[in-house]
């Protein structure tokens, strides 16, 4: 009989692997940021990763790098400077005002950049950008942490970073696409300015016609009145991981794609467009769609313990790259990267979501968002002085360098502090 009854049951773990997709009916606040997510990203990686190199190599200027890093720099800045300020309010006047604010007022300034007359006109332009931005990302990360039972809260921003991963691709993909099609880099502007504002008209409706969503569900409030604050040498680690694992990325982000597909002769890796669809862009695509069951596995297994795994991932297969810049050993590093992300950066945001309640909570993320910022300023900056005076492909061994070092202290310098709700996996 005994025997009968463990047939029947299924181990737990699995079950709730399985409630992965489950997450966005349980919590349907998720739809509206996931939208705003992939609408936003796709913009962003279109404009920032292709428009804008594309737009400044077409003038031929002396520093090409310099440029495009100061560009990517201005929006990054911007976002930076004014993330504090747009977390407070968050906390103040509500999440969903300043998502729907965002998106609707990044239309203008998206479809402006399309018309400007020279690329100097992008600086500005650009900087307003990043200030919308500064009122999106803090608003939609303390709205889930606000939402969500820190339980399950690394598989509800795996929601967000399923949008992001696709969005990544998409709009890389889009802007290149409208290139060629076009032989006007800024083309993808109109598109971007048109994502913006129907976007933002569209989470405005939902928010509008669900008003229970402006309120927490009871599991999160007794969460948060047990709750204890993080020790302040908690947060030097947690800052200085942060700083280091954005510098990897952004090091990275403005020349990724121009360095695989300028020739050989020009200092990048010739491969064409196929090649990156076939080889890259479709495991890509893959990961993103697993991003909510990778990103629940986060949470069976704890949220410290896959970022470590995550981090160290990344780590290795980036210094393997920058070794051996072959096409297969791309296709392997980019799904290897994917995977790690879909792991690692939900857990690394419930994390972070979990160091204060709701009444700071925008506050808190927006601080660790401007550390973020900082790093994001300086990695195309670095980049761009790389790139113009050492060589194309040692940008990926300054990456590998700082994603390194992030690993080195997520295992250890971070303490491991289980959750208060680890237990409570075993129920879902």
């Amino acid at each position: 009989m005994l025997q009968l009854d463990e047939s029947d049951r299924r181990p737990r773990k699995a079950r709730a692997l399985l409630a992965a997709f489950a997450i966005l009916a349980h919590y349907p606040v998720l739809i509206p940021l996931a939208f705003a997510t992939l609408l936003a990203q796709l913009t962003y990686s279109g404009i920032n990763n292709v428009s804008v190199p594309q737009y400044i190599g077409i003038l031929r200027l002396p520093r090409e790098g310099a440029v495009i890093g100061a560009l990517t720099a201005t929006f990054l800045l911007a976002e930076t400077a004014l993330r504090v300020p747009f977390g407070w309010l968050s906390d103040r006047i509500g999440r969903a005002r300043l998502i729907v604010g965002a998106l609707l007022l990044s239309a203008p300034s998206v479809l402006a950049s399309a018309l400007a007359p020279s690329y100097h006109w992008l600086f500005p332009l650009r900087a307003w950008d990043g200030m919308m931005a500064a009122a999106l990302w803090p608003s939609i990360y303390a709205l889930i942490g606000d939402h969500v039972p820190e339980r399950v809260r690394a598989n509800a921003m795996g929601s967000i970073n399923m949008m992001y991963l696709l969005a990544l691709f998409i709009g890389g993909a889009l802007g290149l696409g409208l290139y060629k099609a076009t032989g006007n880099p800024r083309a993808f502007f109109l598109l971007g300015g048109a994502l913006f504002a129907a976007g933002g008209a569209l989470i405005f409706t939902f928010f509008r016609r669900q008003p229970q969503l402006q309120t927490p569900p009871p599991e999160t409030q007794q969460e948060e009145a047990a709750s204890a604050p993080a020790p302040i040498a908690r947060h030097a680690i947690l800052l200085t991981i942060t700083f280091t694992q954005t510098f990897a990325i952004t090091v990275l982000a403005p020349f990724m794609i121009r360095y695989a597909t300028d020739p050989v002769a020009a200092g990048g890796l010739g491969f064409n467009m196929r090649q990156l669809a076939l080889l890259v862009g479709a495991p890509m695509v893959g990961v993103g769609i697993f991003a909510l069951p990778l990103s629940r596995l986060s949470d069976i297994l704890g949220k410290l313990t896959a970022v470590r795994l995550a981090f160290g991932a990344i780590a290795v297969m980036l210094w393997v790259f920058a070794f051996f810049q072959q096409l297969p050993v791309l296709a392997l590093t980019a799904m290897v990267i994917g995977v790690a992300f879909s792991m690692g950066i939900p857990a690394w945001l419930a994390i972070l979501s979990s160091l204060s309640g709701r009444q700071s909570r925008g506050m808190t993320l927006a601080g660790y968002g401007a550390v973020q910022g900082v790093a994001s300023v300086l990695g195309p900056i670095a980049s761009g002085w790389v790139w113009d005076h050492i060589g194309h492909s040692q940008i990926f061994l300054l990456s590998a360098a700082s994603v390194s070092l992030a690993a080195l202290l997520a295992w250890t310098a971070l303490p491991r502090q289980p959750s208060h709700t680890q237990k409570q996996l075993e129920t879902v």
